[in-house]
Order: C-alpha cells, then sequence, then structure tokens
C-alpha cells in the first residue's frame, strides 16, 4: 500500500492539521531518501511512512511554552536528542533500517 498524506496523519494524529500538499513533499523526500535501499516494496512502503512523519514531526514541532510579551516561543524537543533519535518515529525508521539491511551472515565450519 502506497503511503498517501491520509495515512501519515492516521499514524500521527498531531500531524492532522498539516496539509496533505505539505504532507506529500515529506513523503516525496521520504520516497527519495530509500529509493536505493534493497528491501521489498511493503518494507519500503514502512520505511517511507516512518521517515516521513519524522520529517513532519519536525517542522510540526510542539509549542511548550509561549510568551506574548517580547515574543518568546520554547519547543517540546530533547536537546539531547538530534537527527533521527529527535523522535520516535525516527528511531523507528533507524531500528526498521538496521533491522531490514542487517547483512545475513553464514557461520561455516571447516574441518
Amino acid at each position: 500500500m502506497e503511503t498517501t498524506p491520509e495515512i501519515i496523519q492516521k499514524t500521527a494524529e498531531h500531524l492532522t492539521s498539516m496539509s496533505p500538499d505539505v504532507l506529500q513533499i515529506f513523503i516525496n523526500d521520504a520516497a527519495l531518501e530509500v529509493e536505493g535501499i534493497i528491501v521489498s516494496e511493503g518494507n519500503k512502503q514502512r520505511l517511507i511512512r516512518y521517515l516521513a512523519i519524522h520529517l513532519a514531526t519536525l517542522k510540526a514541532q510542539t509549542i511548550k511554552r509561549e510568551k506574548v510579551d517580547t515574543l518568546e516561543t520554547e519547543y517540546d524537543v530533547s536537546a539531547n536528542s538530534v537527527g533521527l533519535e529527535s523522535t520516535q518515529y525516527g528511531q523507528e525508521y533507524a531500528r526498521l533500517l538496521q533491522k531490514l539491511t542487517k547483512k545475513k551472515s553464514i557461520n561455516l565450519t571447516v574441518f
């Protein structure tokens, strides 16, 4: 099943207010990122979905605190997390990528 803005919004409720056109941009970027990875089409769509949600989540950072006088906005982002680690969706993308692309090895014993 191809990843669509509707699937993204059903998977990540915090993105329901984001325009489908904007979500499609993140889907397209994610698809370009994973196009060279050799996995089944179903797994490729899973990778695209989680990476697109990660990218969209970075764009739609949750506001933790907003101060009106002198306009100050603080986003709810962990200072210790960067890159894919900064969202649960990026972490899941990284986990899947590692699992799906891990080299299979055969242990042989020569007598």
